[in-house]
Formats: structure tokens, C-alpha cells, sequence
């Protein structure tokens, strides 16, 4: 094993060999430990004073041993634990021996009188410095990688001494044991040490600035009483407290705090571990304002380095804080996985089938790679790099559909232009902190700036060019779907070879590949839209804007979901017009009123539309992504029940887009009053708005569309599910449903790895049930393996649903009485005196929402489908409200607020 510093006479030549504070920049010099703290002093936080011994001064003073270092390391057994411990004593005995020279030591203490004083007390610490900055000590990838020393409460006697220990520490068991382990050897190493003035504390802290495990940034608060080394090494109990940092509540895990660690009176003797008074020993470490303080400083340190920091200090007798040291969290990006099935849920709620799942898994891939290769401009190579990731954005977690935070964010990440946006992007997706994932088009990630620089002018390209031709593109991606849809709508599945099946299959999906990207485009421009209309908003009037937008974003064309709407309520106005078909329609079973219908026994016009209703929106149904699902097409009969329910009401379709029309008007109304007298600032709100209402519009046809994709898909399947049964492959043809896409094509391209799979069918259907009983969390992380970390089923709810918070999405107050909802295929029928309360909703909701007369989901956003449709057809809504099916009974009568998002049970 060679140890020669790389470049020694050089970097001998040319670094300084003792610094200031004020000049320790160069963490080549001094180490990152010491930059980073220089750094923070330059941004006037409150650092203690130190000077530096550089890397220089190490190399100067090895020199003359470096020929034995290198004979005793290029000997060490390294597996002998013992033997890299007679090394390292062998090499520390060398450090205490070398010369200094008087000039050296004489410049050394100097330093330390002018600095402190010649009777203050320092800390004396090494920061070790390998061959590269990412192989040196408080590295991002590889904080710890030094093992160094730290001295406490050292006078200037021992000054020298505890110096000569601290080059020493380069080599300490620890040290060499671990960078071994990394093989790394100890080419390069230098070892800088710094001086700095011992601060007494006695209450110390570790802040992180980022949840270690999750990538959550709550602010995590570590605190004990006495100097920060017994709250490091964690020889003292201590408190945890958990700042959020959007809303500033505070949440604690106080610890019995029996001792701490102090100076010893003694000079050069042990830190004590005392007693801590009773009276303190399990009272809060910290006040709730100490808290806020540090939650404050946190995000400025975070702010200085760019990622997330651990922070040590301490605060002294007399409440004067100090920062001691800042370091990057390190993160292994390979192990975390971090899942959300907040925003995911409202397209795949509840419990689904493999095929489902490997088909939702399908459509992300290949309409997120259409989105980087149009917007990111993403060459070949960087898409087929990213691939895994393409792959790897949803996941299936006992039987449901999860985000994989870490995949979506990868992608997303990939425009070195996105970061400021990521934050948009965590808000639509529900989440409720901010997480920190290494982007693949940060600045850092690139080797070299003329690479970044390569990919930000793709990026900045991309992106002006789909602004540019956004709705040229958009316009003919609508063009390309509706003939196509024409085209595949004249193919019988049941009928078709199953290789010929597939190929149309396969040809519509590459079609999907090539167009759909546009569909994510748009969302970006919602996410961007909406955010900057909320800030504009806030800015200029002061006021909340979630309640005015409610009614702003009225008024907009009306798009597919609408007109599927319309359609219906337009059926409800022929049965209410027509008087056999009224007693038809308020008297028949569904399926009898169906069989009618389909053997011509109503009037012809009535059964064409119901036909043609059929024929434009029969893909649309209760989660009608869901390949199990039926949908309208597959069960008429359930659009009689729609039918049914609104002809028993007095709903038109102009009373509906009167009352669009009204709430827009009123909305823009009170915008005025609130910028009375600002002329401009109405002026350029206005584009703004009607941007936004034609971009939700846009998603919402392209959420129509998707619709029919998987309406299609759904026939593919189920006719390939038949061909299987008829040949014996499976018991069943819906046993299809626990294949997975590619299992079941595999089959009959020749890729199959069995042909036992109603084997597999019965394992996996027992799986299905047995997931009904599960209850994953909404939001975790797992470190490691995915198996092995997902956490057990959540312990049942409890709590008062007296009064109740979520996100007020479409304005009005109504009462009414409580329908929980888990199944909405079980539910007949509701009435404006029912509450709809349901986990979460999709588009196949929308008939029952329109007869309910309020909405209260657990999920959702101010831009989710039901906040959507809330505010289209003016029925209060509030959304996001924890735990809301459990909390509140079914059948009690309930307020809800859709301006304010408070729902409340109404006792009396």
C-alpha cells in the first residue's frame, strides 16, 4: 500500500500553511468541515472564531516520516483488526515524535494568543482530506469517511500535543479500517486541523434540516442538556422535536434527561457526566420560540449549501446560540424508494388486479418518455440511460397502486430547468412536506459544465419550442385520437386472431408513445398557472385566493366530462317530458328498463340517444381504469339507474350553465371590488385565467380519452381471457384480470416462462383477497429492499369528528346527512340532503357527485377531479380531510364549508 500525497511538492510550494477564519475558503486547504464554517461566518451566523493548520502544514511536517507511514501500511494485514490497531498506534507515535521546528510551534501559538488570548479554552478538530473532495471527510456522498479526532476544552500547554493527534487521526483503526473498506487507500490523504474557541453550552442540539430515513423535510430536532459531544454520541438522553416546516406546528418526544456531559475542572482532564437538576430532567429541553429559531436557521444553512444539512450547536448559560458545524445528510438514492398513494388513488383506488397495475405501469412509461423526449429535448441516449426509471414509476403495494416518488420525481427531474418547479409538482401530487431526491438534471450531476450547459440548451429549446407549438401539437394529438378511436371502434375483438388483436394492440399504444406526452405538458402548465395566479392573487389582495379562484376558473368551455354530463341530464329531460316513459323510468327495475329500451319498446328517438350516449360515453363508469371494472358500455343498465336518479330531480342543462356562468360572474365581480382602482393588475390577471381554464379543460378532455384507451384496452384483454378459458389455459375468462399485461401477451408471442398459469391465477386471486384486509399507509419510505420494508396495516383511526379540516375547493355551505361511500357501485342512488363522503373520487363519480348535495373526500387538491367538478357545477366540496369515511358516522348530519374546508357533525 503506497501512501505519497499526490502533487506533495506543488501543493507544498502553493498552499498557504496557516490561515485565519476570514481566509479558510479552500476546502483542499482546510477541509470541508472548516469551509463550511467559514462559508456560514461570511453569512454572519454565529460561528465561533477558529484558525486552521492547511493541508500544506500536514505535508511539510510528514515529510520526513512518510517513508516509514508507507512501510507500515504497505504491510497491514488487512484482516486483521489487530494489526491496523499496531499500525495506527505506530503511525500516531510517529506524528508525536516529528519535530515542529521552533519557528513552526512559535507561529502556532501566535496564532492561538492572537485569536483567543493566551488563557482561553479551544476545541481542537481535524478534518481529513483525501485525493478528492468526494473522498474527503462531511462529503455529501460520505460524511464520516475521515473517522477524525476531536479535542474539547484544550489550554494552550497542550495546544501542540493535541495538533500532532489530530494529524494522527488520518490514520486512526477507524480510519483505516473504513477507508480500506471503501477502497479508497490512503493515496492523497492529508489531514487539516483547526483551532477554534471552546464554546461552554449547556443546552445542545443536532438540527436536521431533512428527515435522514424519509427525505421528508420536517425539520428534525435532537436536544439534551451539556455540550453537543454527549448529544452526538449519544451518551445523554435527549428530546426529538419535528417542526413542519409549511405549517410551524411542533411535535415532541420528550426523553428522561438524567445526565449531561460538562467540562472537567481539572485541565486536560475527562469530560464529567453530571447529574441534570430534577426539575429539568423531563421538562422540555427547548421552548417552542428556541424551536422556531432553529427551525429558522436550519433553512438558511439549507439555503447557503443548496441540499440538505446536519447542524450542531449549542446554546450557552445565557441563551446565546452557536453553530459549531454543518454538514450535507447523506443519502443513498439506490436503497430509498419513496411511495404515495395520495394523488395515484384517484385513477386506481382501493385494491386492483395485476393487469391493471401492469397496465397503468405501461401508460406512465410511455407517456412520460414522450414527455421528456418533446419538452426536455432529451437526446437517445439520455432516454435509453433513464430507462429503468421510465419503468419504475408506479408501484404495486399489496395490491394497490402507488406513486414511486422516487421513479416520478427522476423523470420529472431529468430538465435541468424543472427544480423550481418540483415544489408545484409535490403540491399537485398531495403530499404533505416537500421531499428532497437527488435530480438527474441538477447542476451536480453532470461531470463536466460544458455537459450541463449541452443539456440546459436542450432543455431551454424543448421547452420554448412545446410552448411554441402547444396547441398546434395539442389540436392534432386530438385529430390523431379521434381517428384513431373511429378506427379501432370497427374492430370486433371477440372475432379477431388473438396475434392480429394484438398487433392493433400494440400499434395504438405505439401511437399513445408518440402523442400523449402532450397531456403531461399540459399539466405542467396547470401546476405553473395556478401557482402563479395563487401568488398574484395573495400578493395583491391580501386574501386567501383559494376561495376566489373557485369561482374564476368557471365558465370555461365545456370539455368531454361535461358533455357527458349534459348528455345524461338531457336523457333525465325526454323521461320527465314524456309520461309513459316518466312511469317507465319511476317505476322499472333497471335491468327490465334496459331490456325495454334495447328490444325498441320506448319511443325510437329516445332509444337512439340512449344508444348514442352509450356509443360516445360507454367507457366512462365507476373507476373506469380499472380493467375489473366494468363500464357503462358492458352494463347499460347502470346508466337507466343515472337516468333514474335525475329524472326524479327538476336539473337542466341550462340551469347548469346558467349556474357556471353566475358563479364566474360573481367571482369576477369581487375580483374587482379588490383591485378597484388597479387597472393593470386586472389586465394581467386576465390572460392568466383564461389560460388556466383552457388548460383544465384540455386536461379534462385528455382524461375522457384516456378513458376509451382503456375501454379498448379492457376488450383486448377480455377477449384474449376467453381464447385462454376456450383452450384451457384458465378456469375463467375474468381470471385474466390476475395476469399481468405482459404474462398474457408473452403467451401467445412465444415468451411465456409457463404455462401453468391457473396456478398462478389462484394464488394470486387468495393474494387479492387477502390485501382487502390490509391497510398500507398513505405515504412511506423504505430503505433497502421494498418487500421488507412496507410498513403493517395501519392501526384503526380514532379521534373527534366533531370539526373537521381539509381544503375548501368549491365555495357554499350546505347541511345534510352523511353517506359514506367505499363502494359507488353498491350505491343506488343519492339526493341533495346526502353528503357524499368517500376516500377518494374519479371521473366515473361524476353522476353520483352531481346528485349529492356535498362532497367530502380524504384525498384530493384544489386541482383534483372532484375539486374540478365541484366548481363546475357549484356543489360544495372540501377535499384532503384525514381520515373523514372512519371519523365521521355514516347517516349523521353534517356542515360543510367549501370556502373555508371545515366540515363539522351537527350534534342537535
Amino acid at each position: 500500500m503506497s501512501f505519497v500525497p499526490e502533487g506533495t511538492h506543488t501543493i507544498m510550494s502553493s498552499t498557504p500553511l496557516l490561515v485565519s477564519m476570514t481566509e479558510a475558503g479552500d476546502p483542499q486547504h482546510v477541509g470541508q468541515k472548516f469551509a463550511r464554517q467559514q462559508r456560514l461566518a461570511q453569512r454572519g451566523l454565529p460561528v465561533p472564531p477558529f484558525f486552521c493548520l492547511t493541508t500544506g502544514t500536514f505535508q511539510q511536517v510528514a515529510a520526513p516520516i512518510l517513508p516509514s507511514i508507507e512501510q507500515l501500511t504497505a504491510m497491514v494485514d488487512q484482516t486483521s483488526q489487530q494489526d491496523i490497531r499496531r499500525v495506527a498506534s505506530g503511525i500516531e507515535q510517529l506524528f508525536l515524535d516529528v519535530p515542529l521546528g521552533a519557528e513552526r510551534e512559535a507561529s502556532i501559538l501566535e496564532a492561538f494568543d492572537r485569536t483567543f488570548g493566551a488563557d482561553a479554552t479551544v476545541a481542537v478538530r481535524a478534518s481529513v482530506v483525501g485525493s478528492s473532495l468526494a473522498e474527503s471527510e462531511d462529503s455529501e456522498t460520505d460524511p464520516f469517511a475521515g473517522v477524525s479526532s476531536t479535542f474539547l476544552y484544550v489550554k494552550r500547554g497542550q495546544l501542540l500535543d493535541r495538533i500532532r493527534r489530530c494529524w494522527a487521526s488520518g490514520f486512526t483503526p477507524e480510519g483505516l479500517i473504513y477507508r480500506l473498506a471503501q477502497g479508497r487507500g490512503l493515496r492523497g490523504l492529508t489531514v487539516a486541523v483547526g483551532v477554534q474557541r471552546m464554546i461552554p453550552g449547556r443546552r445542545s442540539f443536532v438540527v436536521f434540516t431533512c428527515d435522514p430515513k424519509t427525505t421528508e423535510r420536517k425539520t428534525l430536532i435532537v436536544a439534551g442538556h451539556g455540550i453537543g459531544e454527549g448529544v452526538v454520541q449519544e451518551k445523554v438522553g435527549v428530546d426529538h422535536y419535528f417542526l413542519h416546516p409549511q405549517t410551524g406546528r411542533i411535535g415532541q418526544e420528550l426523553g428522561h434527561k438524567a445526565e449531561m456531559l460538562c467540562e472537567n475542572p481539572v485541565p486536560g482532564g475527562e469530560l464529567l457526566c453530571l447529574p441534570v437538576p430534577e426539575p429539568l430532567r423531563d421538562a422540555p429541553c427547548l421552548s417552542d420560540a428556541e424551536i422556531q429559531r432553529l427551525g429558522a436557521l436550519a433553512r438558511d444553512i439549507e439555503n447557503i449549501f443548496g441540499v440538505p444539512q446536519d447542524i450542531e450547536g449549542t446554546f450557552t448559560e445565557d441563551g446565546t446560540l452557536h453553530v459549531l458545524q454543518s454538514r450535507p445528510i447523506a443519502f443513498d438514492f439506490r436503497k430509498i424508494r419513496v411511495w404515495s398513494c395520495a394523488n395515484v388513488s384517484e385513477s386506481f383506488p382501493g385494491v386492483t388486479t395485476p393487469l391493471t397495475y401492469s397496465l397503468a405501469s405501461h401508460f406512465y412509461e410511455v407517456i412520460f418518455y414522450d414527455l421528456v423526449r418533446r419538452m426536455w429535448g432529451a437526446d437517445s441516449r439520455t432516454l435509453h440511460d433513464h430507462k429503468t426509471a421510465f419503468q419504475n414509476m408506479l408501484g404495486f403495494i399489496d395490491g394497490r397502486v402507488y406513486h414511486s416518488l422516487s421513479g416520478l420525481m427522476h423523470v420529472n427531474g431529468m430538465n435541468p430547468i424543472a427544480a423550481p418547479f418540483m415544489r408545484d409538482l409535490e403540491h399537485v401530487l398531495q403530499l404533505d412536506t416537500s421531499l428532497f431526491i437527488r435530480l438527474p438534471g441538477h447542476r451536480d450531476s453532470f461531470p463536466s459544465t460544458a455537459q450541463y450547459a449541452l443539456a440546459l440548451g436542450r432543455a431551454i429549446t424543448g421547452a420554448l419550442s412545446a410552448t411554441a407549438w402547444f396547441r398546434h401539437d395539442f389540436d392534432a394529438y386530438e385529430k390523431w385520437w379521434k381517428q384513431t378511436l373511429a378506427g379501432i371502434r370497427t374492430l370486433t375483438p371477440e372475432q379477431e386472431d388473438p396475434l392480429v388483436l394484438i398487433h392493433h394492440f400494440r400499434r395504438l399504444w405505439t401511437g399513445v408513445g408518440n402523442w400523449w406526452g402532450l397531456t403531461l405538458i399540459n399539466h405542467w402548465y396547470i401546476n405553473t398557472y395556478y401557482g402563479l395566479a395563487s401568488r398574484l392573487l395573495l400578493k395583491w389582495t391580501g386574501e386567501d385566493p383559494s376561495a376566489l379562484l373557485v369561482g374564476l376558473l368557471c365558465g370555461a368551455r365545456p370539455d368531454a366530462s361535461t358533455h357527458s354530463l349534459l348528455s345524461a341530464v338531457a336523457l333525465a329531460e325526454t323521461v320527465r317530458a314524456d309520461s309513459a316513459l316518466s312511469k317507465l323510468f319511476a317505476e322499472g327495475e333497471a335491468e327490465a328498463v334496459w331490456r325495454k329500451i334495447e328490444a325498441r319498446e320506448v319511443p325510437a328517438a329516445f332509444a337512439q340517444a340512449f344508444r348514442e350516449h352509450l356509443r360516445e360515453y360507454g367507457d366512462r363508469g365507476i373507476q373506469e381504469l380499472n380493467v375489473e371494472r366494468p363500464n357503462l358500455r358492458e352494463t347499460p343498465w347502470e346508466l337507466v339507474r343515472i337516468v333514474q336518479s335525475y329524472a326524479r330531480t327538476s336539473v337542466t342543462r341550462e340551469e347548469l350553465k346558467a349556474s357556471d356562468k353566475a358563479r364566474r360572474t360573481e367571482a369576477e365581480a369581487q375580483l374587482r371590488q379588490l383591485l378597484k382602482g388597479q387597472p393593470l393588475r386586472r389586465l394581467a390577471l386576465q390572460p392568466l385565467l383564461e389560460r388556466l381554464r383552457l388548460v383544465i379543460g384540455l386536461r379534462e378532455d385528455s382524461r375522457f380519452w384516456r378513458g376509451q384507451l382503456f375501454g379498448f384496452s379492457k376488450r383486448v384483454f377480455a377477449a384474449l381471457g376467453q381464447r385462454m378459458a376456450e383452450r384451457g389455459v384458465l378456469e375463467a375468462p375474468l381470471d385474466v384480470h390476475y395476469l399481468t399485461m405482459h404474462e398474457v401477451l408473452d403467451h401467445f408471442e412465444g415468451r411465456g416462462v409457463t404455462r401453468r398459469l391457473s396456478e398462478l391465477v389462484r394464488l394470486r386471486r387468495q393474494e387479492h383477497q387477502d390485501n382487502q384486509k390490509r391497510q398500507p399507509l398513505r405515504d412511506f419510505t423504505t430503505v433497502g429492499s421494498v418487500a421488507d420494508g412496507i410498513p403493517q396495516a395501519a392501526e384503526a383511526v380514532s379521534g373527534d369528528a366533531s370539526l373537521l379540516k381539509g381544503i375548501g375547493s368549491s365555495a357554499g355551505i350546505v347541511e345534510g346527512f352523511a353517506r359514506i361511500v367505499k363502494d359507488p357501485g353498491a350505491v343506488g342512488t343519492l339526493s341533495k340532503e346526502d353528503i357524499l363522503i368517500a376516500k377518494e373520487t374519479d371521473p366515473g363519480w361524476l353522476f353520483l357527485m352531481l346528485a349529492s348535495g356535498g362532497i367530502v373526500v380524504e384525498r384530493g387538491s384544489m386541482l383534483s377531479h372532484t375539486a374540478i367538478a365541484g366548481r363546475k357545477f357549484g356543489i360544495p366540496t372540501v377535499v384532503g380531510v384525514p381520515h373523514a369515511t372512519t371519523l365521521i358516522p355514516d347517516g349523521a348530519r353534517v356542515r360543510v364549508d367549501g370556502t373555508t374546508g371545515m366540515v363539522t357533525l351537527v350534534t342537535s
